[in-house]
C-alpha cells in the first residue's frame, strides 16, 4: 500500500507579469478589464496570497495591462482569491 502526498505550488510569475506594477493612483491610466487570480493548496494562507498576486498580474499582462489596482482579496484557509482591475498606464 502505497501513499501518495501532493502539495500544492504557488503560481509562477511569468515574464509578462513580472512587468505588470500595483498601482493606487489609476488617473493616468486606461481600464482594461476587471481582473482575478486564485492559488489553493499551497503550503500555507501565505503561499497561497503570494500565488494569487501571481495569478492576477499574468492574467493581467494577458490582457495587455502594464499595472493592476486590486479591488479585493479574499483568503480562506483553503485558498486566496484576489479581483483588480487591469489597466494600461503611462509612467514617468
Amino acid at each position: 500500500m502505497s501513499i501518495i502526498l501532493a502539495l500544492g505550488c504557488a503560481v509562477e510569475l511569468t515574464t509578462e507579469g513580472s512587468s505588470v506594477r500595483l498601482v493606487d493612483d489609476k488617473s493616468s491610466c486606461e481600464f482594461l478589464g476587471t481582473v482575478t487570480g486564485y492559488n489553493s493548496m499551497g503550503n500555507d494562507m501565505a503561499h497561497d496570497a503570494e500565488g494569487a498576486m501571481n495569478d492576477l498580474r499574468n492574467n493581467a499582462a494577458q490582457m495587455g495591462a502594464n499595472a493592476v489596482k486590486i479591488i479585493d482579496v479574499e483568503t480562506v484557509p483553503e485558498a486566496t482569491t484576489t479581483i483588480g482591475e487591469a489597466l494600461y498606464c503611462t509612467f514617468d
